[in-house]
């Protein structure tokens, strides 16, 4: 063997030795293999791995805002399942915190009304939908990062929306969130390069809130910008179409059985994903 050859040789077992290493803690997942449920939404569920075994699974709804309307409503709490059947919605989701009286911590607009405090500080970022008349400047839903863009509710040019916190990933790419070892149930919505609305939900207790800001910044969901939302039993998705049922996580229905009908998990602000009539 040569000695160029063997210079190469070594330069490569260095360089696979530098990315093993580097990557052998992180977190990855499995390609996406998505599935249409319906015009303008696809739904995909990945293992998360850390070093080749599976550690979590992780819902994934992606949501084209020119073929489906975003709706946030806030009621007295109940299931999420009785808030699907009242409002008729395909998908339905957690919303953002709330006191133990059922009251929002942060500002949702409701079809253009306000609900809850104008202004808290530890809302981080607002998710806001369906903007008044048609404006090509106005992205039809969409991410706002509250230290950047402080929100005036009289004045908000969209009619639906929702405050939280934290905002994991900003339009720069920054994490947002301390490193912490408390882990739960979590629900993120986020946008992506393409003009999505993505909403991941995850299987189980595995994810810090940065752990999964450095595993969405790294994924191949192309993100542009993730917002928190309510965490731990709160965090719930539900999908009935005519074709496809997903209840997330499944886990609560197989080993705790009615759970979710318990009133101690109801939810009291959830957000619908209605299929537009135009």
């Amino acid at each position: 063997m040569t000695a160029r050859v063997v210079t190469l040789v070594v330069v490569g077992w260095l360089w696979l030795g530098a990315v093993l290493s580097a990557g052998a803690s992180s977190l990855t997942h499995t390609p996406p293999q998505w599935q249409a449920i319906g015009r303008g939404l696809n739904f995909t569920l990945v293992h998360v791995l850390q070093d080749g075994e599976v550690v979590s699974d992780l819902a994934v709804v992606k949501i084209d805002p020119a073929s489906n309307a975003f709706r946030m409503f806030h009621g007295p709490p109940q299931a999420i399942t009785a808030w699907q059947e009242q409002l008729k919605a395909p998908i339905v989701f957690n919303g953002s915190y709330y006191t133990q009286d059922g009251k929002p911590c942060g500002l949702i607009i409701a079809d253009g009304k306000p609900i809850g405090p104008t202004r808290n500080r530890e809302m981080r970022g607002m998710f806001v939908a369906e903007p008044k008349g048609v404006s090509p400047d106005l992205p039809r839903a969409t991410i706002l990062d509250l230290l950047t863009t402080p929100v005036d509710p009289k004045k908000l040019p969209w009619t639906q929306g929702v405050q939280s916190f934290p905002l994991l990933l900003d339009y720069k790419g920054k994490i947002r969130v301390k490193d912490s070892e408390k882990k739960s149930h979590r629900t993120v919505i986020a946008t992506d390069r393409n003009g999505n609305i993505l909403v991941f939900n995850t299987s189980n207790r595995f994810f810090s809130l940065y752990d999964l800001a450095q595993f969405l910044k790294g994924s191949s969901f192309d993100i542009d910008s993730a917002l928190n939302l309510d965490g731990g039993t709160e965090a719930q998705l539900s999908i009935k179409t005519k074709d496809f049922n997903y209840f997330s996580p499944p886990s609560w229905e197989t080993s705790l059985g009615t759970l979710i009908d318990q009133q101690k998990y109801w939810l009291p602000n959830v957000v619908g994903v209605f299929p537009r009539q135009e």
